[in-house]
């Protein structure tokens, strides 16, 4: 039997990032326009030892790749290309006890 994914999880890995480049993308109005941006679920991100890591929730991937593309991409600096995301399908999503 074959089920469909519901949701998928995207990572990106922006090597050489850091905080005040998030700080750019959020003062860019991207954070805004992702709350708002169709399938959106959900953000973490963070800086790690090899640059800026994201993970995000997506009802689908075309979803994300046209938000990414749309609004992500025109907003990197000079230079710099929209990173391969990696996706997989989410098979359980656990939150904490009411």
């Amino acid at each position: 039997m074959t089920t469909e994914a519901t949701a998928y999880v995207m990572m990106i890995e922006m090597p050489g990032a850091d905080a005040a480049f998030a700080d750019g993308m959020r003062q860019a109005g991207i954070l805004e326009a992702l709350q708002t941006a169709p399938g959106f679920r959900g953000h973490w991100s963070g800086t790690t030892s090899t640059g800026y890591r994201a993970i995000e929730l997506w009802d689908s991937r075309e979803d994300c790749q046209a938000f990414a593309e749309g609004n992500f991409a025109p907003n990197l600096p000079p230079g710099i290309e929209l990173p391969a995301m990696e996706f997989f399908a989410l098979n359980f999503e656990v939150k904490p006890a009411a």
